[in-house]
């Protein structure tokens, strides 16, 4: 659950780490005795700043919004008292490094995603608003993380590449390209961050050089979701990932009928986990394939591990996991959800007790 919430979080801040004491290094930025002027920004409403950021978007398969705003606002808070997962030290690390560095959290108001699939793999870039980054403030930040990177030019903005390896985040056979992860500074509070060309596309759109590539479909398919969630996304599935289904065996071949899945994910007061997906298909024929095929793995999987009341912990708490996912279809969609109360959470992030050791048997003179 700690990595769930540091990746959200390390979003905003990778690039802002050395804000408050780098922000003019040497030779750089305000002169000595100058006085800084304030900018006045006008009030922008979450949704259209949200559609903002997605209209700055190349031609996406998968769009995400995360509310950051309310990560640092109204869950960070309370992570302090949680030793759930080890969030309670994240958040005194992260209250320390923001006490360093003299960052306000609170400023950053959303980020999008927008990835494209390339067969299993995805290429895309993460944008955040609120900040206000100056070329020193990036610097400052990069070798704060202690990331080796270069410079370059691209159409006016400054494009920091990072030479150091980013492990590629993966889930299952699908996995994000990250060997050429840059990151470039938009004006305006927004940074983007990401693969090369993605973030060379962003740019390009940012200036009115290109135009934004993501589908009425998708957008109308986002907004579809709840806006109050801290994760929202929307996913056309590409037909190379039908096909690899389809070729997995019956039970999976209805999956090949998805034509695009929405949904949320979403963190309650006490941190208990809520995700909540829709699956769109062709026709209610395919939703009712759709649908049996679902049950019909999840009824398998309580199959193998007895649904619980086996007297094995392990087991009875991946059956409690089950009893937590509902299926249902309405017209052409099918709907997923899974409720991860805190009590479970806890139980799955619980430590197991060091086994007691034995103390050697004396020998017999």
């Amino acid at each position: 659950m700690r990595k769930v919430f540091c990746s959200a979080l390390i979003l905003c801040l990778m690039a802002s780490a050395a804000f408050a004491q780098a922000g003019n290094p040497p030779g750089r930025g305000t002169a000595p005795g100058s006085a800084t002027a304030v900018a006045k920004t006008a009030v922008v409403s979450p949704a259209s700043a949200t559609d903002e950021l997605i209209g700055l978007l190349p031609p996406s398969d998968v769009i995400a919004v995360v509310d950051i705003n309310r990560l640092f606002n109204e869950l960070l808070p309370r992570m302090a008292s949680i030793q759930t997962g080890g969030l309670d030290k994240m958040a005194r690390e992260l209250a320390e490094f923001t006490q360093k560095t003299g960052i306000d959290p609170s400023k950053v108001r959303s980020a999008v995603l927008g990835f494209s699939m390339e067969g299993a793999q995805g290429k895309g870039v993460v944008i955040v608003s609120g900040l206000d980054l100056s070329t020193p403030q990036i610097e400052a930040a990069m070798k704060e993380f202690k990331t080796e990177f270069k410079t370059s030019d691209y159409k006016g903005k400054t494009v920091f590449s990072i030479l150091s390896k980013v492990k590629a985040p993966e889930a299952g056979p699908l996995s994000v390209k990250t060997d050429e992860t840059a990151l470039a500074a938009l004006g305006a509070q927004k940074f983007v961050f990401g693969d090369l060309s993605v973030v060379r596309n962003v740019i390009d759109i940012n200036s009115g050089t290109a135009k934004g590539g993501v589908s009425t479909a998708m957008t109308g398919a986002l907004n579809e979701t709840r806006a109050s969630a801290l994760l929202r996304f929307a996913l056309n599935v590409p037909e190379n990932l039908k096909q690899e289904a389809a070729g997995q065996g019956d039970l999976f071949k209805s999956v090949s009928a998805i034509k695009m899945i929405l949904g949320t994910f979403d963190a309650a007061s006490d941190f208990s986990l809520s995700l909540d997906t829709l699956m769109r298909t062709a026709s209610p024929k395919d939703a009712t394939e759709l649908e049996d095929g679902l049950k019909g793995l999840v009824s398998l999987i309580k199959g193998i591990f007895g649904g619980g009341g086996s007297g094995d912990p392990k087991t009875d708490l991946i059956g409690q996991l089950l009893d937590q996912v509902k299926v249902a279809s309405n017209v052409n969609d099918v709907s997923l959800s899974i409720t991860l109360p805190r009590a479970v959470l806890d139980q799955l992030t619980k430590k197991a007790a060091p086994a007691e050791k034995t103390a050697p048997a004396e020998k017999k003179p």
